[in-house]
């Protein structure tokens, strides 16, 4: 999956600051005790692995002749590298075995591919002498292409004109069959091989361009086999907004940790995103397209914010799901330099960033889980899920209050763990209640028993039906019986954000969470449209969506920056976030020198 998976090629979006093939001669060199160093000035945001790759040498030798880097490098700093010797052998080898090379000047949008096919060479040939282009092209970038053979003539090597182009069939195309697709919104080379059942690859044989650009409402030679039929097509959208060219490219490959620069001003802020891509599985993980989304959005927010004057400098790693990855990741010292850093996505590598945080003083937005330890003694963890207490808090507001004359009833499961949040909400607002004097009901379940609900519905009121666990595999058996149930007493199933995207469920629920229940058209619709302008395709329905949390909480914490800098979290309790689409966090301290955890949550009702 590694260089299939996802990328985010910011073209016209973001200028990506790609690291190009050091030209070590046009470096100066210093000779100290008979050994030749290089004279090198780090750029800004570089670090040791960045300086390494482009001199070919360990980040450990580079330390060794600069003693004074240990605690990190700053730009415009001047250190040494050691010139790397070529024994005689290797050279002679080399000029065996390098071929010549013609020089070739990347056109715009122009593909790895695309340049292969013009010269008749492997892409694998072309990044054997270009160290580091499977990352990404740029335009006016100058590229070394291998002459190895005959077709590499001059011939071959002049840019065909577009009359050639239109007129040039591939070999044997009157053996071929064909059929005429006309792109449609939203389609990709890939989906239109899919649907005729054919490679990527014939479709652009027979359609030379189409890899670079894609529009709607271009027709394409599609070839197929003898007695294929063609597949019936959708009725093609309207749309004010159709991107035919998206501007980030999710099936092409940019190594984690690239840095991309949107710099307006003199004011920079730096944002490292520590998210599991999954990029080195070899089978695709499910879970990581949510991720995906969470960094689309952040990446839409930071644009946004961007045409307003702010200048950004954005690191992106992938760190999966083990400990082991995330320590590797922390080992990289440019993000001892970061504003904020945004993740880890679990629970088990909390502690880790937590601790780095804590030692380098750097702002650390956990979106996902609502396990973050140590939340009560680091005063630099910003905690989005607000967990339990926050729920708990509104819950009991809520049935003391609007709610104070409907019945409620606990379904209580047997065997349910401690640590299940269902079981914690179920136990607290009991207790919470209780002192309050509210009344309330109880049944005690049993998975091998049907559940007689009707022993403890009220007819003439509304029943609120709490069962003790967040999981929905436990409660699903009882799911049928409360809806035979409804259909005599007016019940309501309280139910865990988590269940909404479940098929089987009562008519009428409830749920408090820290997303909107219902949120504003106008702001959702001018989302969505960037989302496809972007991503050239439509948004993932699923409830909540990530790309809108990435969108809403990237937003908040820039303006927060915007507004206060680096020491906003003496200001964070006054600042009103009125500007979130799907959520409008609220972070508050949980003690005395503590972290800080969302306490904005709503009631949504169906």
């Amino acid at each position: 999956m590694k260089k299939q998976l996802f990328s985010f090629i910011l073209i016209g979006f973001f200028l990506i600051s790609l690291s190009g093939i050091a030209q070590n001669k046009n470096y100066p060199i210093k000779k100290i005790n008979g050994v030749e160093y290089y004279q090198y000035k780090v750029a800004v945001s570089e670090g040791l692995f960045a300086i390494g790759r482009k001199f070919e040498i360990s980040p450990e030798d580079i330390s060794k002749a600069n003693p004074d880097i240990k605690n990190g490098l700053k730009a415009g700093q001047e250190i040494l590298i050691p010139v790397q010797k070529k024994t005689v052998s290797e050279k002679s080898v080399k000029s065996i075995t390098e071929p010549a090379f013609i020089e070739h000047k990347v056109e715009k949008n122009q593909t790895l591919f695309a340049i292969s096919r013009k010269y008749n060479v492997s892409q694998d040939e072309i990044i054997k002498y270009n160290q580091g282009i499977e990352k990404g092209l740029h335009e006016g970038l100058v590229i070394r292409i291998p002459k190895n053979s005959k077709e590499n003539s001059k011939k071959d090597i002049e840019k065909p004109t577009d009359k050639e182009i239109k007129t040039k069939e591939p070999e044997n195309h009157q053996k071929q069959n064909f059929v005429t697709h006309q792109v449609q919104l939203n389609e990709t080379l890939y989906s239109i091989s899919k649907k005729y059942k054919v490679e990527v690859s014939d479709i652009i044989k027979f359609n030379p361009g189409s890899q670079t650009v894609l529009s709607t409402g271009v027709e394409l030679k599609i070839p197929v086999k003898e007695g294929a039929t063609k597949p019936t097509l959708q009725k093609k959208e309207e749309t004010t907004t159709a991107n035919p060219n998206p501007l980030i490219d999710i099936n092409s490959f940019i190594n984690p940790g690239e840095l991309a620069k949107i710099k307006n001003s003199n004011r920079v802020i730096r944002i490292g995103f520590l998210l599991p891509f999954m990029l080195d599985q070899d089978k695709k993980d499910a879970s990581t397209d949510k991720f995906i989304d969470f960094y689309v959005g952040s990446l839409i927010a930071i644009k946004d914010a961007q045409e307003k004057g702010i200048s950004f400098e954005i690191y992106t790693y992938d760190t999966e799901k083990s400990e082991e990855k995330l320590v590797e990741t922390l080992a990289n010292s440019e993000l001892k330099t970061m504003d904020l850093i945004v993740g880890p996505a679990f629970s088990n590598q909390v502690s880790l960033i937590g601790d780095f945080a804590k030692e380098n003083r750097i702002n650390t937005l956990i979106p996902f889980t609502s396990k973050v330890s140590d939340i009560e003694n680091n005063p630099y963890l910003f905690q989005f899920n607000p967990g339990t207490d926050a729920v708990l808090e509104y819950a009991n507001e809520l049935f003391t209050d609007k709610y104070k004359d409907v019945h409620i009833i606990f379904a209580e499961l047997p065997g349910i763990s401690s640590m299940d949040d269902g079981k914690s909400l179920s136990e607290g607002l009991q207790y919470k209640l209780k002192k309050s004097k509210r009344l309330f009901s109880t049944i005690e379940l049993s998975t091998s028993d049907v559940a007689d609900f009707g022993s403890v519905l009220k007819a003439g009121e509304k029943n609120i039906v709490i069962f003790n666990t967040d999981k929905y595999a436990d409660v699903s058996p009882f799911i049928a019986p409360l809806q035979a149930a409804s259909k005599e007493y007016d019940v309501v199933l309280y139910e865990q954000y988590g269940w909404k995207n479940q098929s089987e469920k009562l008519k009428q629920t409830m749920y408090i969470s820290p997303f909107i229940s219902e949120m504003n058209t106008t702001k959702l619709n001018a989302f969505n449209q960037k989302y496809y302008f972007y991503l050239g395709k439509k948004v993932n329905a699923e409830t909540p969506r990530f790309d809108l949390l990435g969108y809403d909480l990237t937003n908040y914490f820039v303006a927060l920056y915007q507004r206060y800098g680096n020491k906003f979290a003496d200001k964070i309790g006054t600042f009103n976030f009125t500007y979130g689409i799907q959520s409008q966090p609220k972070f508050e301290a949980v003690s005395n020198g503590s972290g800080f955890v969302n306490q904005h949550v709503y009631l949504g009702e169906n």
